[in-house]
This record gives C-alpha cells, structure tokens and sequence, in this order.
C-alpha cells in the first residue's frame, strides 16, 4: 500500500492509492449502424424500371419518401428499414394518376408536404405512416389549379408556405397543423397578383425571409415575424418598380446573405440584419460591371462560400466574412480566363468541399479551410484529364458522401476530409447512386442494382467510417480521509486514452476530479469518444472514509446522599461529545434518572459517530448512606429511648409476681 498525501487548497486529506491491479472495467459502443450493412430497401417496382425514389425524410423510426411501383404512379411511401416494412402510405391519387408527393419535412412528429389528389391542386397534406393519418390540412383553392403550395419551412412552432386560394394570388401562409389553424400571413401584392417568389423562403432565427414582389416594389427583400403587422418589405433595393431581384438567401449566424442588384452595379453578394439601413451590398470590390455573376452562396461556420466570375473571366470560389476587406478570391484554381467553374458547395466540419477543374485533372472534389494554402484538392479519383465528375456532394456527420467515376462507372464515395480517407463505398455495388440525402445518422439513396431498376438504398455512415472505438485506461482508485460533513474533496488522476484516427479522443467524466464527495464508496466513468462518436468507458471506485473517532467529555463525579434505605434517583449532567463528519450518539452504562443503592457506581459513556467509529470516558456517581436523627449509628431500627420503654413495661410486670403482694 502507498501513502500519498493529495492537497487541493484546504485541509489535507490522505489519500491511500492500491498499488496492485487497478479495479478499473472498461466496456466499449460503436456508433448506430456500425452492425448493419448497406441495405437496399425494397424493390418497389419490380423489373428494370425501377421506382425512382425521391424526397427521403426520417421521422422516428420510419423513412418517408416518394416512389411510382408502376400501378400507382408518384405517392408517398415509407420503410421501416427492411423490405417489409416497405409499403405504400397512402394512393392520394387513385389509379395510376400521381399526387408527386414532395418537399417533405417533419413538423409536430409527423411529415408534412405537398401533393394532389387529382382534382384539388397541389396542397398541404400531413401523415403520421397510416393510411386513414394521411390527409389534407386545409383545402386552398378550388379545382385542379388550387393551392399551388410550395416552400414548406419551419420556424417556432409553426409551418410556414407560399400558396394561393381561389381569391387570391401566391402570397404567405401559415399553418399549427390543424384546418383552423391553417391561415393566410397577409395578402402583399394585394388583389389577385401573387407575391413570393417560389422557394426563397429562408428562416434566420425568429424571422422569416423572403423575395416578394408589388406592383409599387417589384421583387425586393422582405421579412416577416409571422403577423400581418410584421410582414414588410425591408429595403428597395431597386428603388420604384424595377426589382433588384434578390435570390440565393443564405443564413449566416445571425445574418442573411444574398444576391441582388440596386442598377448601378452589377450582380452583387448583399447581407441584411432585417432592417433598411442593415441591408447593404457586402462590398463593391468585386466591380460594377455587368459582368459579375457570384453564385452558390454557401455557410461554412461564421463565413460565407460562393463561386464567382468577373470581369469575362471564368468562376473560382470566394470568401467574405461579411466585410469589404474580408471579402476575396480564394484561390486561382485554374489559371487563367476559363476558370476552375466550382460549384456543390457544402460545408461539413467546419471546412469547404466543392467540385473544381483545374484544367489539368479535370473535375475533381476540392476542399478549403478559407485560406489560398487550405484550399486543395481532396483527391484524384480518376487519374489523367478526365475527372471523375462528382456530383451530389452530401454531408452525413464527419463524413462526406459524393457521386463519381473513377472509370469503372458511377459510384458511391466517401471521405473523412483527407485523402487517404476519400474511397468508394466498396460494399455498395449499385450504380449510379442519386437523390443522396442524410437524415437522423442514415444516408438514403436511389441507385441502381442488379436486377432491379433505380430502387431506394440506405446506409449508415457509420458502417463505412471508423467503427473501431477508443481505447482508455482508467486511474487507479482512489481513498481519502473525509474533512468535513460534506466528506473530503477528492483529486484523482487522468484517464489516458488513444485512437487508431489521426484526431486524439475527447475525455469525459461522470464526476469531475476535485469534487466533493460524501463518505461512502463511489464509481466514477471516463468515457472516451473518437471523431467518429464510437465511445469506451472505464470505471474506477473513489472512496471517503472517515476513520477518526469522536471527541467525547464526561460529567463530573456526583455524590449525593441517599433518600431511603435503597438509596436515591440520581439525575447527571449529559456527557459533551463532537465530531467534524457526522452526527454522535451517546450511551450510557447507566442512564441518567435512575435507582442508585448506597455506594460508587461508575458511569461509562460511549460517543458513536455515523461511520461506528467509537470513544468513551467515564464518571463516578457515589450514594452515601442516609444518617439517624439521634446520632447514635444504631441500625436496628428502633429509635435511641427503645430500651428505657422496655423497662417501663417490665419493671410492673414483676412487681406483680412479689410474694405476698
């Protein structure tokens, strides 16, 4: 056993560390799909035609999408992850007429999104996965040309559209979920003209911005809180009827970015905080010319991503912090007038990926930590000057999901953001994968497989990724002698911890080093977690004892003279006992209120602190016999003049017995 003495700013506390074997356990978790493999969900439409999925959306356990079996035409389907589980949610367009479910998204628990029923227009619809839980929230419109609903966003508690009834044209909506909760936000183009432009809706915390257009404006910014009374144009940008257009509506924290034009420059990136002084071009250095074209405004973190061509050169990526001086080019990639032409912006960890050709590999995926020197290739998929084309860059977690060709035909590839770590998915070996889309740690897909036409697949990243957890070590246990009524305050060592990944394992604790613990064992957990999320606990005791007993003072001795011939009842002042940890409990070889008989008695008195530990004292009670009136130390009973009585009894006893008397 080692001593050791641990100090942490107050009393010192001992602390007794096993120098044997370590009780630590350690108990590893991969992350969710680690244990199932690629999947392709169901063949809907059997034979090579394939179902063409689209609109994938997980809510709970269940993924919505859309698909044509070939008897149905487009309607809404779902899966619960095996093929029979796998089914149509509802026909919302009898037959083989199609309601084109899409734009889905979760609201209230269940999927919400727009489809037809053939004679209603396309309007708003919600499922909760069953047929009679699939219906229409509230009809706008009348005929086959009603509702037109498009643009569905959340924002607070509410659904948020652009739709038009039969009074009025394409203006803001909102909906609770319920038909009378369904209500038009106000009527901007007023009369029968439509207003917003269709899929500029762009939430950016509490207000919801948009492009709109009068007849007094034309198309300008505009913002809403949700109320009629809060719903107005933020700036003209383009003053009197002309528009400045306004589109790519970006959110950048607390900001929105977008594109537009006041008609004294050319197309320029704007930033808006809401109001009409707060909505300004984000610089001009990018020229007043015509030819100023920026596009694919993307947020990564704090800044803004966007590909830009000026001047009749060709596009190469940009990047502004919102600035003037923080806006520039970001690299040349391709040298030269023709431009690199980068586009798939997404961000992902922090950093930028986008498809670029550099004139020499040809279009390959690029990525860019916002400096020229961080802006580099991902990697050559397919060597010489063709490019492998990648498409559908799609973030899923720490990885990066993408389509491309390496020669051997469109595949699914993956990347951890380096090189070595971009590959082709190898157990996937459906072709031409589409429509990648990650929601709630699973990435779906159409592709196309052996046998089957263009079918619904799904994967969890995690299956392709790291899938190996962590490895710690955790301190040994650790014992220390409690201070106080709290316990002690106990500081024990790190756990140490590694990763086969190039990034070092955060390290968490259940309960943090330096707190205070009461008196009592306790298990402590480390717990480790790689970039990938794959965890491994260990756990080790941490133990405050408290070994030191009570302090404990007797009473003096009492003496007291007895009342009666058995003695007396003698009540003594209580013993004072303390302790710095818990409580103390007294007990007395004899109580206090009780019978004593002539004589010494000794008192014995035990203090008890809470974890047993024990101290005594003891006292002495002392009971003198009680003494006679007369003084004479007799101990018969009979009084001192007893004898002198008897005489006087006797003495005419025997006078009588005198002969002759």
């Amino acid at each position: 056993m080692v001593l050791r003495t641990l100090k942490w700013g107050g009393p010192l506390a001992l602390a007794l560390v096993g120098a044997g074997a370590s009780s630590a356990w350690a108990q590893a978790t991969t992350v969710p799909g680690c244990t199932r493999p690629p999947v392709a969900l169901e063949d809907v439409a059997p034979g090579a035609a394939g179902s063409s999925p689209a609109h994938f959306l997980r809510v709970g356990g269940t993924v919505f999408f859309s698909a044509d079996d070939g008897e149905h035409g487009v309607e809404l389907w779902k899966s619960d992850g095996t093929a029979e589980g796998t089914t149509l949610v509802r026909d919302i367009s009898p037959g083989e007429g199609s309601s084109k479910a899409r734009g889905l998204i979760a609201f209230q628990g269940e999927v919400f999104f727009i489809a037809t029923d053939g004679e209603h227009g396309n309007q708003l619809w919600h499922s909760d996965g069953t047929e009679a839980g699939t219906q229409v929230v509230r009809e706008l419109g009348s005929g086959v040309e009603g509702g037109n609903v498009d643009d569905l966003v959340v924002m607070g508690e509410r659904l948020y559209f652009s739709a038009s009834d039969h009074v009025l044209g394409k203006e803001l909506w909102v909906s609770d979920g319920t038909f009378d909760g369904t209500r038009l936000v106000k009527d901007i183009n007023t009369g029968g003209g439509s207003s917003i432009s269709t899929g500029s809706l762009r939430v950016v915390g509490s207000s919801l911005y948009f492009s709109a257009y009068t007849e007094a404006e034309g198309f300008e910014l505009w913002v809403s809180d949700g109320t009629e009374g809060g719903t107005r144009l933020v700036r003209d940008v383009l003053p009197g009827a002309g528009s400045s257009n306004p589109e790519q509506l970006t959110r950048v924290g607390d900001t929105l970015f977008f594109t537009a034009t006041d008609g004294t420059r050319s197309l320029e990136v704007w930033k808006s905080d809401g109001t009409r002084e707060g909505t300004v071009p984000v610089t001009d250095a990018m020229g007043t010319r015509a030819d100023s074209f920026p596009d694919g405004l993307t947020a990564v973190g704090d800044r803004l991503f966007f590909g830009l061509s000026v001047g009749g050169e060709g596009a190469e990526p940009w990047v502004s912090d919102g600035t003037a001086a923080g806006t520039r080019r970001l690299k040349d990639v391709r040298a030269g007038r023709e431009g690199s032409d980068p586009s798939a912006f997404t961000a992902m960890g922090g950093r930028l990926y986008f498809t670029a050709d550099d004139g020499v590999g040809g279009r390959e995926p690029w990525t860019s930590d916002g400096t020229e020197a961080g802006t580099v290739r991902l990697r050559d998929v397919r060597s010489g000057g063709e490019g492998s084309a990648p498409r559908a860059l799609t973030a899923a977690g720490a990885r990066l999901y993408f389509v491309a060709d390496d020669g051997g035909g469109a595949r699914l590839w993956e990347s951890d953001g380096t090189e070595a770590g971009t590959r082709g998915v190898a157990s996937v070996l459906a072709l031409n994968p589409d429509r990648l889309t990650y929601t709630q740690d699973t990435l779906y897909f159409s592709a196309e497989a052996a046998g089957w036409g263009r079918e619904p697949h799904a994967l969890a990243p995690a299956y392709f990724g790291d899938c190996t957890p962590p490895l710690i070590t955790c301190p040994e246990g650790v014992t220390v002698e409690a201070t106080g009524r709290a316990g002690a305050s106990v500081v024990y060592g790190a756990a140490q911890a590694s990763d086969d990944g190039p990034a070092a394992p955060t390290v968490s604790y259940s309960h943090a080093s330096g707190a205070s613990f009461s008196v009592g064992t306790h298990a402590v957990t480390a717990t480790a977690t790689d970039a990938a999320g794959n965890t491994r606990t260990c756990s080790f005791t941490l133990s405050v004892r408290d070994t030191r007993p009570p302090t404990v003072t007797c009473p003096a001795d009492v003496t007291v003279s007895a009342t009666s011939a058995t003695g007396a009842v003698i009540t003594y002042s209580p013993a004072q006992a303390t302790d710095t940890v818990s409580e103390v409990t007294l007990d007395y070889s004899t109580p206090s209120g009780a019978a004593f008989s002539p004589g010494a008695h000794p008192i014995e008195v035990t203090a008890r602190d809470a974890s047993g530990n024990t101290a005594s004292c003891a006292f002495t009670v002392t009971v003198s016999a009680a003494e006679s009136a007369s003084g004479c130390g007799c101990s018969s009973g009979f009084a001192a003049s007893a004898p002198w009585l008897l005489l006087g009894v006797l003495v005419p006893l025997l006078q009588r017995r005198r002969p002759g008397a």
